[in-house]
């Protein structure tokens, strides 16, 4: 196999590039996730050390709330396709 001397020079950059130390972007992954998680965390106390069991009462109105929102953004029964599904065999 005959290398030109400016491949052979092209080659042993990209070879001697890939074994560089880590970019400085790599250094602060997945910081702004963990301070994400942080920032929405009410109780940092009762995270790290959740209870052994649920609690066992709760407003109903708080949790009826709750689930209306939920339920809003799902879409309401089954949608009609539009255009009819047609199968085709062979080449016309």
């Amino acid at each position: 196999m005959n290398i030109s001397k400016p491949s052979a020079v092209v080659i042993a950059t990209v070879a001697i590039g890939g074994c560089a130390e880590t970019p400085l972007a790599d250094a602060d992954y997945g910081n702004s996730f963990r301070q994400l998680v942080q920032a929405q965390t009410l109780d940092a106390v009762a995270a790290s050390n959740p209870p052994e069991f649920a609690p066992e009462m709760t407003d109903a109105a708080r949790l009826e709330n709750a689930l209306d929102i939920y339920r809003k953004d799902v879409a309401k029964g089954n949608t009609e396709v539009k255009r009819p599904i047609v199968f085709e065999v062979g080449t016309n």
